[in-house]
C-alpha cells in the first residue's frame, strides 16, 4: 500500500504551527554514532554511511513530522523528546481544521500506510508509527535515548502512566468532571496510586537511574499537568513530601537546559492541556 506522492508531499510540507527548527546541521565527516552525527533518523545516517566520501551525493534528508491536535496532550512528551535532542521536526496540528484536515484528509491517506493510523502519529521516511506509546518507543530508539537494558522497567513505567492518564480522562472530559474541583478532588484519591507506584520504582534521578528515557517525558508530562490543575483549581497536591523522587524528577527536567527551548515554546506556553472544545479543564 502507497500513499500518492502528491499527498505525501502536501502532508510534509504542510504549514507549521510553532518553530520547531531546531537542528539543521549536516556533518561533514564519518561521526562516531548516530546519536551524535546530527541526523534526524537512522535511515539518514546510514544513507550518508553508504555514500563515498567525497562524493558530490548528498544525504537523504526529510524532516520527521509529528500529527496530533493543537493541544498538549499525548503529543507533549513526544515534542519534548524532539527538543531534548535538538532534532528538527514538521508539526501538523489539527485544530478547527479537523474536520477537512485530519478526517476528510491525512487520516484517510495515512491509513493506507498504517491501517491503525491514528493521532499522534509520526512520519518519518517510509516510517508511519501511530499509537502514544509506540511513538514515545519510536523516538526513544531513533532519537538515542532509549538504552537497552533499560527496556522493561522503561515500558512497565510508561504503561503505568498511561493508566493514570486514562483515569484523567475519566473526569477531563464527559459529565462526571462538570464539577471540575470536586471531581479532581476525587480523581487524586486514585491517582494517589499511581503516583505511589511510579514513585516506588523511579530509581532516581530519572526513572530507570542516571539516564533519561522515553517513559520520564510522559511521566513529566503526567506530574505537569496534575500540579498545573491542583494549583489552579485549589485542590490538594503534595508532591514534594508525599512523592519526593517523582518531584525530583519533575524538578531536574524542568530546569534541564536541554529542554528550555520547549519550555519556551508555544506548544507549552500557550497549548490548552486537552481539547478546549470538549474539556471541563
Amino acid at each position: 500500500l502507497r500513499v500518492s506522492c502528491a499527498r505525501l508531499h502536501r502532508l510534509l510540507g504542510r504549514p507549521v504551527t510553532n518553530s520547531t527548527q531546531l537542528n539543521s546541521a549536516m556533518p561533514s565527516d564519518a561521526p562516531t554514532s548516530f546519536i551524535d552525527s546530527g541526523f534526524t533518523t537512522k535511515v539518514e545516517y546510514e544513507a550518508w554511511l553508504a555514500t563515498p566520501r567525497g562524493s558530490s551525493v548528498a544525504a537523504v534528508s526529510v524532516m520527521p513530522t509529528l500529527g496530533y491536535w493543537k493541544i498538549r496532550g499525548l503529543a507533549a512528551a513526544c515534542r519534548m523528546m524532539f527538543y531534548y535532542k535538538g532534532k528538527s521536526y514538521k508539526e501538523v496540528a489539527y485544530g478547527e481544521d479537523a474536520k477537512v484536515e485530519w478526517f476528510g484528509g491525512d487520516k484517510k491517506a495515512l491509513a493506507e500506510k498504517n491501517p491503525m493510523m491514528n493521532l499522534p502519529y509520526i512520519v518519518d521516511g517510509e516510517t508511519v508509527v501511530t499509537q502514544s506509546n509506540s511513538c514515545l518507543i519510536y523516538l526513544g530508539q531513533v532519537l538515542g535515548i532509549d538504552q537497552a537494558d533499560c527496556m522493561v522497567h522503561n515500558h512497565q513505567a510508561m504503561d503505568q502512566t498511561m493508566d493514570l492518564r486514562n483515569d484523567l480522562m475519566k473526569i477531563v472530559y464527559g459529565p462526571a468532571g462538570k464539577d471540575f474541583k470536586a471531581a479532581l478532588t476525587g480523581h487524586m484519591g486514585g491517582a494517589s496510586k499511581h503516583f505511589a507506584k511510579l514513585n516506588g520504582f523511579c530509581k532516581g534521578p530519572y526513572t530507570c537511574g542516571s539516564a533519561i528515557q522515553s517513559a520520564d517525558f510522559h511521566i513529566f508530562e503526567m506530574l505537569d499537568q496534575h500540579v498545573k490543575m491542583c494549583s489552579e483549581t485549589g485542590v490538594a497536591f503534595e508532591l514534594e513530601t508525599a512523592f519526593p523522587k517523582l518531584a525530583a524528577l519533575h524538578r531536574t527536567m524542568k530546569a534541564d537546559p536541554k529542554l528550555a527551548k520547549y519550555f519556551a515554546s508555544d506548544p507549552y506556553t500557550k497549548y490548552a492541556v486537552n481539547n478546549a472544545m470538549y474539556t471541563n479543564y
